[in-house]
C-alpha cells in the first residue's frame, strides 16, 4: 500500500512538473512572437534617429493604427491603436495575431488625433519586461531626474510630453475622458499630483489643456495599477 500511495504521489507530481514546464513554454513562446513581431514593425516603419514614423506602412498592416510611442530610457516603442471597445486589443497584436502581449491602445473614448481633453492608453506589463512594463520606472524619483519625456508620434505631428505624476493604485474604470469644465480639470490634476510617489514642478494648472495618461497592470496588490500622467513639454 506504501508503495502504491509513493507511486502515486511520483505520478501526480510528475504530471504537475510536466504542466508546469508546457505552462513555462507557453509563455516563453507567446513573449517571442510578439516581441519578434513588434521588432519588425520598428525595422520597417522607423529610422534609427525616431524623426519619422511611416504611417502609410503602418496602415497598410492595420487601418487602426493611430499613432507611435516612443519613450528615452525604456523599451517602450510601439505602434498605438484604438479599436471599437477596450476588449478588442487587450489580446491581440499590431498584426492581428491572437496573443497575450496585446498592444498600445487608446481608450475607446478618445479621439484619434489626440485632441480629447485627456488621451488615455492601456499597455499590458508583461513579465519579460515588453509593453508598458517600463511605465513602473516612472514611480522611481531618480528615474524622472534624468528621462522625463514621453513622445507621440502622430500622422499629422510630433508630440513631447512631460511626465507630471506617477503612482499605483486599485484599477479605475471612470477615468475622465472630458470634463464639464475648467474646476472639474483643475480638480483631476489636483488629485493625480496629490497621489504622485514623484515630485515634479507643474508651473500652471489653469494652463494645461490637454492631461495624457498611461495605464498599466501593477503586482503589488490585486488588481493594482499604474498610472502615469503626462502634460505637452510647452505647458
Amino acid at each position: 500500500m506504501k508503495k502504491m500511495v509513493l507511486n502515486i504521489i511520483l505520478a501526480v507530481s510528475a504530471a504537475v512538473f510536466c504542466f508546469s514546464g508546457w505552462k513555462l513554454y507557453s509563455y516563453y513562446k507567446s513573449y517571442q512572437q510578439a516581441d519578434n513581431e513588434y521588432k519588425k514593425i520598428r525595422k520597417e516603419v522607423t529610422d534609427k534617429g525616431h524623426k519619422e514614423i511611416d504611417f502609410k506602412k503602418l496602415k497598410k498592416i492595420n487601418s487602426d493604427v493611430i499613432g507611435w510611442i516612443y519613450v528615452p530610457g525604456t523599451e517602450i516603442d510601439y505602434p498605438i491603436v484604438k479599436g471599437d471597445d477596450n476588449e478588442e486589443y487587450l489580446h491581440k497584436t499590431f498584426d492581428g495575431t491572437d496573443n497575450s502581449s496585446g498592444s498600445i491602445f487608446m481608450d475607446k473614448n478618445g479621439k484619434k488625433d489626440f485632441q480629447a481633453e485627456h488621451n488615455i492608453l492601456y499597455g499590458h506589463h508583461m513579465r519579460n519586461g515588453s509593453m508598458f512594463a517600463d511605465l513602473l520606472e516612472f514611480r522611481e524619483q531618480s528615474f524622472v531626474n534624468k528621462h522625463h519625456q514621453i513622445i507621440l508620434y502622430t500622422p499629422q505631428k510630433t508630440l513631447k510630453l512631460r511626465v507630471i505624476a506617477a503612482y499605483a493604485r486599485k484599477a479605475d474604470t471612470k477615468i475622465p475622458v472630458t470634463f464639464g469644465n475648467q474646476r472639474q480639470k483643475l480638480s483631476y490634476l489636483d488629485e493625480i499630483l496629490r497621489q504622485s510617489e514623484i515630485q515634479t514642478e507643474v508651473r500652471s494648472k489653469k494652463k494645461i489643456q490637454k492631461i495624457y495618461t498611461f495605464v498599466t497592470c501593477s503586482y503589488e496588490s490585486e488588481d493594482n495599477r499604474t498610472f502615469v500622467h503626462a502634460i505637452e513639454s510647452g505647458e
